[in-house]
């Protein structure tokens, strides 16, 4: 019997402060181990679900963000492009007009970079995609007296959506520019 008390192990607990435990075991022939309190494995993941959610939630929000940026980019071209145009129409005061283009023709950016370059810098590209560039076009005006500048945005939440430069100003539409549809895309 004397024997089974001494092998009997008596559990010493201490207060270290008033947040953690520490365990000391202590046996009959002195030989104590003291054990640290620790996280199960359930906890640990629990706590890493958690992290990797929130990780999820800040993902998405930047996501969005960028796409909010590129889309306030396409804006500030498409304001660009028609502060340019006017500053164009305005130039030659005998004939004013803005530059032409065959009839009913949605012209990449770059063949009319080339003719505002003095009033602005020729590099607009879209900013997700420089190969998606964006499009003009006169709509076969032989008058020269209205273009259009579009350029499609990416708000994911909605239907598909434009922003349109003309005469008028600038402007965010669902209706696609169009030359042959009416309104055309210069009365939008």
């Amino acid at each position: 019997m004397k024997n089974k008390i001494l092998k009997k192990s008596k559990i010493m607990i201490k207060f270290l402060n008033k947040k953690s435990l520490s365990f000391t075991l202590t046996s009959k022939f002195g030989l104590g181990r003291q054990k640290q309190a620790s996280f199960t494995l359930i906890e640990l993941l629990v706590v890493i679900a958690i992290i990797g959610i929130l990780a999820t939630i800040v993902l998405v929000s930047l996501s969005n963000a960028r796409t909010k940026a590129r889309d306030a980019r396409r804006e500030t071209d498409m304001h660009q492009f028609s502060v340019a145009m006017e500053m164009y129409y305005g130039a030659d005061n005998n004939n004013p007009h803005y530059p032409d283009l065959p009839p009913d023709v949605a012209t990449a950016i770059p063949a009319l970079a080339h003719n505002l370059a003095p009033f602005m810098d020729p590099a607009a590209l879209d900013p997700s995609n420089p190969s998606r560039q964006y499009f003009w076009s006169d709509c076969g005006d032989i008058t020269h007296q209205q273009y259009c500048v579009w350029a499609t945005l990416e708000n994911p939440s909605a239907p598909t959506t434009y922003y349109i430069a003309n005469p008028r100003g600038t402007k965010e539409t669902t209706i696609p520019p169009s030359c042959s549809a009416t309104p055309k895309c210069y009365d939008l």
